[in-house]
């Protein structure tokens, strides 16, 4: 769903061999489709002239019909507002636009081939991290790190879907990552301490980008937990 012909095109042929894709040029067209064949999954710019990707994300995760497809939001790449809003819509996914064939049709099979979708590639850290919540700062502990968020031990209970700020590198000090992050699960491991899986909200392009290559490269045979 683009309202660019070009982008359109070029997502129908990099997915045609997954199945029929249905095009639409606007929030209107796509949900007339979706009436007509529900989707299995949705792929949608997150500026659209009718209607913008996070409110398209809620109406498809809410209607009675539809079947409560994966959503895949499409963010500017120097907008780290767009993947924030994208993520609280509840997408299941979020590319930065332009699209590379390969991470959209990975993102695709991740999210339709199996019965419950396959969480991100992770690697292995062990690296401090200061998590800034509730106007004040912690100290904790990154256990495993993906492009979308991070799991980590801190001396402190969280609350779900809160959000904080995070400060922290990738062990070799060579630059320094400020997302913000949304906690997904959290669980007591000790006195005092939880271990938090978060996804982040607020994150750039070149961010993701780097911490892909991070994982991939350092830990090819990265392991994979649900989202």
């Amino acid at each position: 769903m683009d309202d660019v012909p070009i982008f359109r095109d070029l997502g129908s042929i990099f997915l045609s061999r997954s199945g029929p894709v249905d095009l639409a040029d606007c929030a209107s067209a796509a949900f007339q489709c979706a009436d007509e064949r529900p989707p299995g999954i949705v792929i949608a710019d997150m500026h659209l002239p009718d209607i913008d990707g996070a409110e398209i994300c809620r109406r498809f995760k809410t209607h009675p019909v539809w079947g409560n497809p994966r959503v895949v939001l499409l963010a500017r790449p120097d907008s780290p507002e767009d993947h924030a809003a994208a993520v609280r819509a509840g997408a299941d996914e979020v590319l930065f636009k332009p699209l590379e064939r390969d991470a959209l049709i990975s993102s695709v099979r991740r999210l339709t081939d199996f019965a419950t979708p396959r969480g991100l590639p992770r690697a292995k850290l062990d690296a401090p991290i200061e998590i800034a919540a509730r106007g004040q700062r912690h100290g904790g502990v990154i256990r495993n790190v993906s492009r979308g968020g991070l799991v980590v031990d801190a001396p402190m209970h969280f609350n779900q879907a809160e959000e904080v700020s995070l400060h922290f590198d990738l062990g070799d000090n060579e630059r320094r990552f400020t997302p913000t992050a949304q906690v997904v699960w959290t669980k007591p491991i000790q006195d005092g301490y939880d271990r938090v899986g978060m996804r982040f909200l607020e994150i750039d392009a070149m961010t993701v980008d780097r911490l892909d290559h991070y994982v991939s490269d350092h830990f090819p045979r990265s392991w994979s937990v649900p989202a």
